[in-house]
């Protein structure tokens, strides 16, 4: 737990006992907070260039098919530790595989919510599918027990303590393209009777708009292609994304929403009313081709947002600090060039700029979405976040640009160090993580261990990947 947080003369007289380390040229801050990861799918780095939704979509599909298991579970253990070494110290993962995740994030010591991921279409599969459910949800507790020294897990935010950081239970409805309304129903009915928090993929690209509207799209091809879906069952609603998964009553101040690019201001409306939180991924829907999410107009509807990676099948790394400048360049070219239809506003736009444009963000706020407002997203603000008394002690320190930083220096006020480290600081810059006090990532603990790095290899061999 943080005691006390202050100049560091002050601290040193008010607590003379206490051992003191010195991180000289860096920023303390709190740990980050990455909203939205799928770390089984970290061996995928680099297996498709960057394309549209749909042809990614089944690019993947075809491709999970050749690891097993053990595979992802290395895969997931990978990512555990690389989010570790990049000063991530909770994350909010989707898996149908929960266990696997709940394993690798009690290795390598990270704060874990993982929501289990459900999918269907036909509803006479419904019971089949809430029994897996609730099979899977009571492995994932078995394994972040185990992983934690025993101790128990539940859905509702914990405060680790002995044991460990919390590994949590939630529930993921994967999207309105994979869940039948009923579905969304069922499944945020038995979320919210076991307290168990929502998350899902809602908005994420137009060809999921084109597919909910009129019932054609690359992603029904991509289904077709990879004979996962026959589309015998299911008929287009005729909705936007975010009015069908409201209709089923699965918003509300416990749902995660991830993405929500395709958003009209009826939707963002809708959203902030329902008080639901999101989970921004502004690298992985640059790559996609998504466009960009209205991220300042939902802030200024009052909707928390946190920020997120998505995993590595489509983006370049686990590095929160490139994803703050992608946050903060996508707004800036939404605010420059207004907001497109479906928000593809690019920085090489030849339109003038809107007189209704939205502001762009500020380092400050990227910033705080990485930490604090992910906490809030997520539902750990209360626990972690910021660096306060009474707060638990998930610290990173970071290395600021140039030799020379000294924050005692005379001069050492005219530098900003908020402005510093969103536009100069990556994951390699992290010389510490601390989980409520104990080091996951520094001088006692290195990085990925040398077995988990060759397995993995061995995991991208099979996808052809060096």
């Amino acid at each position: 737990m943080i005691v006390a947080v202050g100049p560091a003369e002050e601290l040193r007289s008010r607590y003379p006992a206490e051992p003191v380390r010195e991180f000289p040229g860096c920023a303390l801050m709190p740990g980050l907070v990455n909203t939205h990861t799928h770390l089984k799918f970290s061996a995928f780095g680099g297996f498709a260039e960057p394309c549209g939704f749909g042809e990614w979509m089944l690019r993947l599909l075809l491709a999970a098919r050749k690891l097993s298991d053990e595979d992802y579970g290395v895969s997931a253990l990978w990512g555990a530790y690389e989010c570790a070494r990049s000063g991530v110290t909770s994350i909010a993962d989707t898996c149908r595989e929960g266990w696997m995740v709940a394993r690798a994030a009690a290795a390598a010591g990270l704060r874990a919510r993982i929501y289990l991921e459900v999918f269907g279409l036909d509803d006479a599969q419904l019971p089949a599918i809430m029994e897996g459910l609730e099979a899977g949800l009571e492995r994932t507790r078995r394994e972040a027990g185990a992983g934690a020294g025993g101790a128990p897990m539940s859905g509702a935010p914990g405060d680790g303590g002995e044991h460990g950081p919390a590994v949590e239970a939630g529930v993921s409805p994967h999207a309105p393209y994979s869940v039948s309304a009923r579905l969304y129903r069922e499944t945020a009915r038995f979320a919210r009777r076991e307290g168990l928090r929502l998350a899902t993929h809602v908005a994420e690209s137009q060809a999921e708009v084109e597919l909910l509207t009129r019932g054609k799209s690359a992603i029904a091809t991509a289904y077709k292609t990879a004979n996962l879906w026959t589309g015998q069952r299911w008929r287009p609603p005729h909705q936007r994304p975010l009015q069908y998964v409201a209709q089923t009553g699965a918003l509300g101040p416990e749902t995660l929403v991830v993405h929500a690019v395709e958003l009209d201001d009826d939707d963002i409306a809708a959203l902030a009313a329902s008080e639901a939180v999101v989970a921004h991924c502004p690298r992985s829907n640059q790559r996609l081709q998504c466009g960009i999410a209205p991220v300042a107009e939902m802030m200024a509807a009052g909707v928390t947002v946190g920020l997120g990676t998505d995993s590595l099948a489509s983006n370049d790394s686990l590095d929160m600090f490139a994803e703050m400048r992608a946050a903060l360049a996508a707004s800036r070219a939404r605010a420059a060039f207004g907001a497109r239809a479906g928000g593809r506003a690019t920085a090489s736009a030849s339109a003038e700029a809107s007189p209704t444009a939205p502001l762009a963000l500020t380092p400050e706020t990227v910033l705080r979405m990485a930490t604090l407002d992910g906490a809030r997203a997520v539902g750990w603000d209360r626990l972690v976040g910021s660096l306060e008394p009474g707060k638990l002690a998930d610290i990173i320190a970071v290395q600021l640009p140039g030799r020379a930083f000294d924050a005692r220096r005379a001069d050492a006020r005219a530098l900003d160090p908020v402005s510093l480290l969103v536009a100069t600081a990556t994951a390699d810059d992290v010389r510490m993580t601390t989980v409520e006090g104990n080091e996951i990532f520094g001088d006692c603990q290195s990085g990925v261990p040398a077995d988990v790095v060759a397995a993995f290899k061995a995991a991208r061999a099979k996808l052809g990947l060096p």
